[in-house]
């Protein structure tokens, strides 16, 4: 037991970044829930947000606009880039939600952002305890830093294990749980984890000899770049996007300051094309190339979004330099052009299988 009380329907809050800290949610009794796009079409976004902004911002605006998300409580924004914040102007004015808040994420991973990061979560407990009338103490904190402390373990262990040959998990399955930990009260999905980690034997499915691939990018939460992948006969070993690798490694230290460690661990966890340290970023890379003993890399993000469209360039640029299959996909988060990007995850599978022969 992890000492939650869990004989009512906890409220939902929902999330759009990784840098919300799941914790401060479950301290205050609710849900953290994240928030997936509803809409098959984008009908009513476009009135309210210019045409080049993000297919997944704009999604998720349609959906509210469209009151797909009338199970939930409200929801905590990031800075993360300008067309979040412009949604969350939007969605103060023309959603009705009980709730709304934005979080302040600093760029920088030092003291000094790591100080500035604490007094906007301590803002962000304030606004919990008033809105919904609870008390967030240390003691609920420190539970709840257990839990999640053991679910990203538990995870990280799962991708861990995806560097045995071959991989005992499909990258699609293994997504499908990420996110359903992700959605799902934490109490429903621990167990299912652990036993999927319990299972022995791969799928018959994967081969020794299948191309093994590394996808990076942002936001992918649907399965189908993955499923098109198993489908040309190749494995998707690992994702370091802000649903996998990244959003599950590293922990917050237990026994401290609960706020302050909450702060530490989100700040200082592998960071996103948004935040400065590139050279770290193609490190970790370089150094997941080798862990996992990838074979070809995918960047995938959705269109329109500057950070990752900036940064995938130049770190296909020193990937060539190495002459290692790189290959950049743009999507419409709906993967509206599948049939197109099917062709060319094909072309490219089969390139890698040509060098491997």
């Amino acid at each position: 037991m992890n000492g939650f009380n869990n004989n009512f329907r906890k409220k939902r809050i929902g999330w759009l970044c990784s840098y919300v800290p799941a914790e401060i949610v479950i301290a205050a009794g609710l849900e953290p829930v994240r928030i997936q796009g509803q809409v098959e079409m984008v009908k009513e976004a476009d009135s309210y947000m210019s045409l080049n902004n993000c297919p997944y911002l704009k999604n998720i605006l349609d959906s509210g606009l469209q009151n797909k998300f009338k199970n939930l409580e409200g929801i905590v924004f990031t800075n993360s880039c300008d067309g979040m914040r412009r949604l969350y102007d939007i969605w103060t004015h023309h959603v009705q939600m009980p709730f709304s808040h934005m979080l302040e994420i600093p760029k920088k991973k030092d003291g000094n952002a790591i100080r500035y990061f604490s007094e906007q979560l301590h803002g962000l407990k304030t606004t919990l305890e008033k809105v919904f009338e609870v008390n967030i103490s240390d003691d609920k904190l420190e539970k709840a830093i257990g839990l999640m402390n053991e679910h990203r373990k538990i995870i990280i262990k799962l991708f861990e294990r995806q560097k045995e040959s071959p991989p005992p998990y499909k990258g699609s399955e293994l997504l499908a749980l990420c996110l359903e930990e992700m959605t799902r009260p934490k109490d429903e999905t621990t167990e299912k984890i652990k036993n999927v980690l319990e299972r022995v034997e791969p799928p018959k499915s994967l081969k020794d000899k299948s191309p093994r691939i590394l996808v990076m990018g942002n936001v992918i939460d649907k399965l189908n770049l993955f499923q098109m992948v198993e489908a040309v006969g190749a494995s998707v070993v690992a994702f370091d996007t802000c649903l996998g690798l990244r959003h599950y490694s590293g922990a917050v230290e237990e026994g401290q300051d609960p706020i302050e460690s909450i702060a530490r661990r989100y700040l200082l966890k592998p960071s996103c094309a948004r935040v400065p340290g590139f050279n770290e970023r193609i490190e970790r890379v370089e150094q997941l190339i080798q862990d996992y003993s990838v074979d070809g890399i995918i960047y995938s993000t959705g269109k329109f979004c500057d950070y990752a469209m900036f940064e995938a360039p130049v770190v296909e640029r020193r990937l060539q330099n190495r002459q290692f299959p790189f290959l950049i996909l743009e999507n419409d988060y709906i993967w509206g052009d599948e049939g197109r990007v099917r062709t060319r995850i094909e072309a490219f599978v089969e390139m890698i299988k040509g060098d491997l022969n």
